[in-house]
């Protein structure tokens, strides 16, 4: 397949004191799906080779939330005030109705944003993500997300950790879907990202007493939730509860991959959502 190119210049639309950065493409018709991307990523954090197939049948509106990569501001602690970003900032593009495809944090936020703007949002996709007060992750992921320092090496064997499983297969499609988004890559998020959106995950875990998830049941849209059959990072067990408690979920778990499921299977993450997209059961 050949590699799809993201836009490599970005737009801009201020909404009050914020300049929100943001790439729209791909066919000019339909349901734009906005693009909510995981822990300190950017919108240049997306493999190219998932985000192009989608772009082929609908609008794609990539952006960088309050504080993070080329959009200016303090990133804020909690998943909610998150959520109420990127509802402004979709508000402010005049669009009345949007699909969400949210990874990771991404995936939290767009939890929040479906209970905050539920008009707004006709369909979401959650990728490796988790319900409030889930199931947390060993501690040797908490230990490497607040890891500073270090060398390019280390970075590397963090990444390949917190995305892909130990096998040949798993760690050579990450590579190749890693060496895609280097190869993209102008705009790294600052310190001030990582601390704020760790503060968030810490606030998001904590555990409740009779935790039953119940407020799911509050999120009316269709959803799909996809992961990885292994994901040390947001464990899968967390997308077993959202397809459980989630009112009109599907769900999808790929082999032999963890938390980047939708990168180490591009393509295939790219058909299974436009599907659900396309679709009109649920």
């Amino acid at each position: 397949m050949t590699t799809f190119t993201i836009p490599s210049e970005s737009e801009f639309i201020k909404v009050e004191d914020t300049s929100y950065a943001y790439r729209k493409f791909g066919e000019k018709t339909g349901v734009p799906v906005v693009f909510l991307v995981h822990f300190r990523g950017t919108m240049e954090n997306w493999d190219p080779n998932m985000v192009g197939p989608i772009a082929k049948e609908r609008p794609v509106i990539l952006f960088d939330n309050k504080g993070v990569g080329e959009t200016n501001g303090q990133t804020p602690t909690t998943i909610a005030e998150m959520a109420q970003d990127a509802g402004k900032f979709i508000k402010a593009l005049g669009l009345n109705q949007v699909d969400i495809l949210g990874f990771s944090i991404g995936g939290m936020v767009a939890q929040e944003l479906a209970l905050q703007e539920g008009n707004l949002i006709r369909r979401i996709i959650m990728a490796g993500t988790g319900p409030e007060s889930g199931i947390n992750p060993e501690m040797e992921v908490f230990e490497r997300m607040n890891r500073h320092g270090g060398n390019a090496e280390n970075a590397l064997d963090d990444f390949m950790f917190f995305f892909y499983r130990s096998t040949e297969t798993s760690k050579s499609a990450g590579m190749a879907s890693l060496q895609r988004i280097i190869n993209q890559k102008k705009v790294e998020s600052s310190d001030q990202v990582q601390l704020a959106q760790l503060k968030a995950l810490a606030t998001w875990s904590q555990p409740k007493s009779n935790n039953d998830y119940n407020w799911l049941q509050n999120i009316k849209h269709p959803v799909l939730v996809t992961n990885g059959n292994n994901d040390v990072m947001v464990p899968t067990k967390n997308s077993y509860i959202l397809a459980e408690q989630l009112p009109k979920a599907h769900l999808i778990i790929y082999p032999d991959s963890g938390h980047g499921h939708l990168f180490q299977f591009p393509e295939l993450f790219a058909e299974n959502v436009n599907s659900f997209l396309n679709s009109t059961s649920l």
